[in-house]
């Protein structure tokens, strides 16, 4: 009877992150990456979700009227870590996409790694967050709308690419269309129901 193989420092570090002791995770991947360059991006990348799901907050911070702030990772090690990762594979989309969530809402760098992920693997989170900013942040509802129909299509079973279509179509001054996404959604839903039993 052969004795199981030991589990690598990814997977190691992977178990770590999963039972939220995220130092330990941190020594594993890093340790991982330094062992086997060829995975060196997808470590720097859990790396970045350890920053990312770790309290830095040691007191909770009042930062509002009713507003007490008792948790927030470490957005500016995990953006280090996305950077570093993206140095190492520049195409690797973990990295696009985890870069893409820290940076600023509004930041053009933020629009160019969008884009970069989507060009690689049209993923359905990445398509409607590449939509939202060209509608919130650039108002460029042609594009926006483009975005969201190719998640639409992506997902055909997801509301929110439904919504967005709907709000755009109305901005857009296309009432009719904004009510056949309504519509679209309504008949998705239905479809959804039956599948899922719910």
């Amino acid at each position: 009877m052969s004795l199981p193989k030991p589990l690598t420092d990814l997977q190691q570090g992977n178990r770590c992150l999963v039972a939220k002791d995220y130092a330990s995770a941190v020594e594993c991947f890093l340790r991982h990456a330094r062992a086997h360059p060829q995975e060196r991006a997808t470590a720097y990348v859990q790396v970045a979700e350890c920053f990312r799901r770790s309290n830095i907050i040691t007191q909770p911070d009042h930062v509002a009227a009713g507003v007490t702030l008792v948790s927030e990772g470490d957005q500016p090690s995990a953006e280090y870590y996305y950077r570093l990762a993206l140095q190492t594979e520049p195409d690797h989309f973990g990295a696009l996409r985890g870069l893409a969530e820290v940076l600023p809402d509004d930041a053009d760098e933020r629009l160019s790694v969008l884009k970069r992920a989507a060009g690689l693997q049209p993923n359905y989170l990445v398509l409607v967050a590449l939509g939202d900013f060209h509608r919130s942040h650039r108002k460029d509802f042609t594009r926006a709308y483009e975005t969201y129909r190719r998640a639409q299509e992506q997902s055909p079973r997801d509301e929110t690419a439904y919504s967005r279509l709907n709000d755009i179509c109305r901005r857009l001054g296309r009432p009719d269309e904004a009510a056949e996404w309504s519509e679209r959604w309504r008949q998705a839903k239905a479809t959804k129901k039956r599948v899922d039993g719910k």
